[in-house]
């Protein structure tokens, strides 16, 4: 492989290691960056983002409420990281749709191959082999760039039978209005409450020190805000959940 493709490959596609094997809080998609985002180009199979809707096409425009347009490949990927265990809350275009998944990472790792018979590793499940960021059979014949996807034996795979990777929700967005936002907390304890519109800019977000158990009414003085496409989401003890809203 000549050193110009490598480099778009390793600047562009987040699951490309820099040269070395890797471990991180990851959540499962390759991507390449455009002018308007993140456009998935795969998903690894069994890891986080292969149990939501999220389908390569799509873009994501925001991580955690924080828009990616216009961001350095590096910026992008350590957005998309983190702890495992920790959700993280994309959102993403599909279908002319601007929607928001809130999915929870997992540990991950990388390994280069010398060749695709050298995938399987001990005390590791190979999710995926990929080759030049694209994932392949493992019969498949592959040439240039090959890596390995992994994680932990010891981890409790995702699956559509073990949805437990993915569970958020110690509160939620209950209702709304264009003067209030209600959520819904299981236990009490400080929130974060962000409104995001459809570019993935963070438009209002407000922390809340004292939420109780049960319903808190949060103003945020929607009347000042134009119609159209916005997602609410809520922080709290570690989770994080969000609605889709129309204004209008």
């Amino acid at each position: 492989m000549n050193m110009f493709k490598k480099f778009v490959i390793i600047a562009s596609v987040f699951v490309a290691s820099v040269f070395a094997d890797e471990s991180f809080g990851g959540i499962g998609v390759v991507y390449k960056l455009t002018k308007t985002g993140a456009e998935v180009q795969e998903i690894i199979p069994n890891t986080p983002i292969d149990k939501t809707k999220i389908k390569p096409g799509n873009v994501i425009i925001a991580v955690d409420g924080v828009s990616v347009q216009g961001k350095k490949s590096r910026e992008v990927k350590n957005a998309l990281r983190g702890l495992d265990n920790k959700p993280v809350v994309l959102t993403y275009v599909s279908d002319g749709d601007t929607l928001v998944e809130t999915i929870r990472r997992i540990k991950l790792s990388l390994k280069e191959l010398n060749n695709i018979a050298d995938a399987e590793q001990p005390e590791k499940k190979l999710l995926a082999v990929l080759g030049d960021g694209k994932v392949v059979k493992k019969e498949t014949f592959v040439s240039g760039h090959i890596e390995g996807v992994y994680v932990d034996d010891v981890q409790i795979p995702v699956t559509k039978d073990n949805p437990m990777q993915i569970k958020t929700g110690t509160a939620k967005i209950v209702s709304f209005n264009r003067s209030m936002i209600r959520v819904k907390l299981e236990t009490a304890g400080a929130f974060i409450v962000s409104v995001v519109d459809s570019n993935g800019d963070i438009i209002r977000s407000f922390i809340e020190n004292n939420g109780r158990a049960g319903i808190n009414s949060i103003p945020w003085g929607g009347s000042l805000i134009p119609d159209g496409r916005y997602t609410i989401s809520v922080e709290h003890d570690g989770s994080i959940s969000g609605v889709n809203i129309l204004l209008k």
